[in-house]
């Protein structure tokens, strides 16, 4: 739903190089019905537990995340500050960019909260987005899940202001997320696909193998 849009697709492509972990054995993303009501329920965000996009420096110092899934035109906001933060040269310019990037989120959540946005809509920023065959166009019962994108978005800025980059094997299970919701599935037993695998015995009617 969002990497597969082309403009997000052409910017991540042209300045970082993405690369996909799966941190639970047997992990897989391909539940599609709770996809599709995640886009209908909450199309601008999701911020779950279910996957992480970090963003890290050379040397896999996490220089910023956000948990979940994010409408295509919100991601790509979430990345021109994400280049902002990677083209800063020392730990106090990030510092004090993570810090003006979560005061200004805290300016827009009040203002959405207060209701003076209606001259200037928040919503008009973010475009239509599509999952599969559904549409989805942001409209004025969206303002409360732009709310909790702001929120969620200031709450990791205020912890890296803090913490500075912080090492990819410290925080990859230890991330901040909105809800717990996960698909991951249980661990499941290492297997070389690489070795011919022995054909399970059948069972006899009374459940003895034969």
């Amino acid at each position: 739903m969002t990497f597969s849009n082309p403009k997000v697709a052409e910017r991540v492509n042209s300045r970082f190089v993405p690369v996909w972990y799966n941190r639970g054995k047997g992990f897989h993303n391909c539940e599609k019905r709770t996809e599709e009501w995640i886009f209908t329920s909450s199309a601008e965000c999701y911020p779950t537990k279910n996957i992480c996009t970090f963003f890290m420096t050379p040397d896999f110092r996490v220089v910023y995340y956000v948990s979940g899934y994010w409408a295509p035109d919100v991601f790509l906001e979430i990345l021109d500050g994400v280049l902002k933060l990677q083209g800063a040269p020392e730990a106090a310019e990030r510092g004090k960019l993570h810090r003006e990037m979560g005061e200004d989120l805290s300016s827009r959540l009040e203002s959405l909260q207060q209701g003076k946005a209606a001259a200037t809509d928040p919503l008009a920023a973010y475009g239509p987005c599509r999952y599969e065959k559904t549409e989805h166009r942001h409209g004025v019962n969206c303002a409360g899940i732009l709310a909790e994108a702001f929120r969620y978005r200031k709450v990791v800025h205020d912890a890296l202001a803090q913490d500075g980059p912080v090492e990819f094997d410290k925080v990859q299970h230890d991330y901040r997320f909105g809800n717990p919701f996960t698909e991951e599935a249980r661990a499941l037993p290492d297997v070389d696909f690489a070795k011919p695998q022995s054909p399970a015995k059948p069972e006899t009617p009374s459940g003895r193998k034969k």
